[in-house]
């Protein structure tokens, strides 16, 4: 059933489809729409079309890790929906560089199954906290992928997402341009943040992130929170790379990522449609 709000954005996405037909991600296949409860959890515009076919969405089912990152102190527990697998951090790309919004959806839900793996292995939290963008590179993406995913996990898990408390004050280099076990990546991000202090009795905190590879900016990003005086009891992520150095795997996946038969087959991540 479509409310009625929902109409003028369903009636315009038609149009779109007609004229420009969207195809998935991973296998260029023509895609269906993005339920509008799924848009208003994800944060998707009303424009964006969804990313993924049915076929490739239902090999992306969540394989939660938790991971301890012990090259920080103290240690940084990590849950994620998924090891980081190439055709994951390919469609995290796409999101990203690429403009295909409607990824936020699938993308989210790793998150939360990340999110809820943390919760079980570290306790709870009282905010989450999305790892910033530069504001320049805010503007030129047009949207930070972290509070996304952030979102939709304060959605399904009733928790205040507060991107407002940490900012990245000064520009930094992508991390993806340096190799994992690349010491360049702590020297990149190291106090690339800043953090607001709590203002009541709450001070427990989660980080949210879309890939952990070394862990590197989450622990930056955690450093500046305690020196604020929070408590950085989480972090949560659509993935997370098990092999990482210094990581530490608490709880591992109960299941290989399906998705990496759907890239292997499409040959990685296609251009089609919008």
């Amino acid at each position: 059933m479509i409310a009625p709000a929902d109409l003028p954005g369903v009636g315009a996405r038609a149009i779109l489809e007609a004229l420009w037909p969207s195809r998935c991600a991973l296998c260029g296949l023509a895609v269906g729409d993005i339920p509008a409860a799924a848009r208003r959890r994800a944060g998707i515009r009303w424009c964006d079309p969804a990313a993924l076919c049915p076929s490739c969405e239902g090999r992306l089912p969540a394989a939660p890790l938790v991971l301890r990152h012990d090259g920080v102190t103290p240690p940084l527990v990590v849950g994620a929906g998924s090891v980081n697998h190439p055709a994951l951090a390919d469609l995290v790309g796409v999101w990203k560089y690429r403009g295909r919004r409607g990824l936020a959806a699938p993308l989210g839900r790793l998150a939360v199954s990340g999110a809820a793996a943390a919760i079980a292995a570290a306790g709870g939290a009282d905010v989450l906290v999305p790892v910033p963008l530069h504001p320049r590179r805010r503007r030129e993406r047009g949207f930070n992928q972290a509070e996304a995913l952030a979102r939709a996990v304060g959605v399904e898990l009733d928790l205040p997402v507060r991107p407002e408390l940490l900012r990245r004050r000064r520009a930094t280099s992508q991390q993806a341009h340096f190799a994992g076990d690349d010491p360049r990546r702590r020297r990149n991000v190291a106090d690339a943040f800043a953090a607001r202090p709590p203002l009541d009795g709450r001070k427990r905190a989660a980080l949210v992130d879309d890939l952990v590879t070394s862990g590197a900016t989450l622990a930056a990003a955690a450093a500046a929170l305690r020196a604020a005086g929070w408590t950085v009891v989480w972090s949560a992520a659509a993935g997370a790379a098990p092999a990482a150095p210094g990581a530490v795997l608490l709880t591992p996946p109960d299941a290989a990522p399906n998705i990496a038969a759907a890239w292997t087959d499409g040959g990685g991540t296609t251009e089609g449609g919008r």
